[in-house]
């Protein structure tokens, strides 16, 4: 994917780029009078036109140069970088960027609440106070005697400014969304969101991925263009980058992550019968063929496929009984669940032909049936997640190298999984993983 940002200064082309080399991109800032010469797919230039204190006339000229550039390396994604403190030509230079790319709209938010920069109802307040009254209104070129962004905007730019309310954006990508298409279908090209927290901007990024009727252009000083290049990297990379999640563990606590994972990635599980599993007899190959039988359907549909044991209505095993039954010890029975989950990833993954670039394995025990099976020497380690939960690679064996990632059963709140999940995913497109 190619990004391309136009920045209307140096400081501000570096911070927003910079941001985007943590997501796996190759990023360079371009002087506007240099043309762009990077032929990594994945990469992204930003553009310094330097005109913040210029004529609005010589703003917009830089945009134009800087569009043309963009448009001539072909890129997938254009954004606009804005002063943090609504310094700068602004509006001339958005009227220019929804001129020369047609039937695109533009969602300004100011915000940045890390650096204590924030919009609510239209007013931006910075470090707490109204932008009018802090050290910005003074400044020598361009002074703000107003901190009602609307107005600003208004004076600024020919486009007619709508605002999305914080108590809209409060709601969540949803609603959010609503309010986008109800704007744009009443013909609105520039629309402000007001934003206070860093889940607020996320929220409206996440929104802007499921319009697809028109093009939409981030216009901010940079958390939105993150957040909004993120999203849509995630989405065109669910082809490329799948993940295997495999559960075993069947405490109320991973109950509890499943239910968060399957409510952020609006995922639906493939449950593995635990007591189909805790068995010698047929039933055990009978249950694995089932359930690989279910993954295949999904497996080019899904980027994120979840087969685990831990159902909330699911019986207790009766471990003693089989084992007295079948005349083998309970220890044996338990193993036989966790060699069932490792059976059914193994067939997953032969069968994805490399489009699962990485796995997820939540309980000790399943990972060591699954290197176990595939005939691993062990598992070298890269990294720690978070506490009890590493990022590695399967050493030797049949999938020699493959990416995963292994938490205790007992480890981390409700949000474990989910964080796992995404930082996999970040490092399977960072790194390129090959077809394991």
């Amino acid at each position: 994917m190619k990004v391309g940002v136009i920045a209307d200064d140096l400081t501000g082309a570096n911070g927003t780029g910079v941001k985007l080399t943590q997501q796996g991109l190759k990023t360079f800032t371009n002087f506007n009078d240099k043309e762009i010469n990077i032929p990594e797919i994945d990469a992204a230039v930003c553009i310094d036109t330097d005109s913040r204190y210029t004529s609005p006339e010589c703003a917009q000229e830089r945009v134009r140069e800087a569009i043309r550039k963009l448009q001539k390396w072909e890129t997938d994604i254009i954004c606009k970088r804005i002063d943090s403190t609504f310094r700068g030509n602004i509006g001339p230079e958005i009227d220019v960027l929804l001129d020369h790319i047609t039937d695109t709209v533009g969602i300004i938010v100011p915000s940045f609440p890390a650096t204590n920069r924030i919009v609510t109802g239209g007013y931006m307040l910075v470090n707490g106070i109204p932008l009018q009254e802090s050290d910005v209104a003074n400044d020598p070129v361009t002074p703000l005697c107003d901190s009602y962004l609307p107005s600003i905007l208004n004076k600024q730019t020919k486009q007619k400014v709508e605002l999305i309310p914080l108590n809209k954006v409060s709601e969540g990508s949803l609603v959010i969304e609503k309010e986008i298409s109800n704007h744009i279908q009443n013909g609105a090209r520039l629309i402000l969101c007001d934003a206070i927290t860093e889940e607020h901007i996320e929220s409206i990024a996440e929104s802007m991925t499921k319009i697809k009727h028109k093009q939409l252009i981030p216009i901010d000083p940079g958390p939105l263009t993150n957040y909004f290049v993120e999203k849509t990297s995630n989405l065109q990379e669910q082809d490329k980058a799948k993940i295997l999640v495999s559960i075993g563990s069947a405490t109320s606590v991973t109950q509890g992550q499943i239910q968060f994972l399957v409510n952020k990635l609006k995922a639906k599980p493939i449950f593995v019968q635990p007591s189909k599993l805790a068995t010698f007899s047929n039933e055990w190959n009978e249950e694995v063929t089932r359930v690989v039988r279910e993954a295949t359907k999904i497996v080019n549909k899904e980027s994120v496929i979840i087969v685990t044991t831990n159902h909330p209505d699911f019986p207790k095993i009766d471990f003693k009984r089989i084992s007295k039954l079948e005349g083998v010890s309970d220890d044996l029975l338990a193993k036989r669940i966790t060699d069932g989950l490792a059976e059914i990833s193994k067939q997953i993954l032969q069968y994805s032909n490399g489009s699962i670039k990485g796995c997820f394995f939540s309980g000790g025990d399943v990972t060591s049936s699954f290197c176990k099976n595939v005939k691993a020497s062990g598992i070298n380690l890269i990294d720690e997640i978070m506490p009890l939960v590493a990022f590695a690679e399967i050493a030797d064996g049949e999938f020699d190298g493959l990416p995963i990632v292994t938490k205790g059963g007992l480890i981390g709140d409700s949000t474990a999984i989910y964080e796992s999940i995404i930082y996999l995913s970040k490092k399977l497109k960072r790194n390129k993983v090959p077809n394991v």
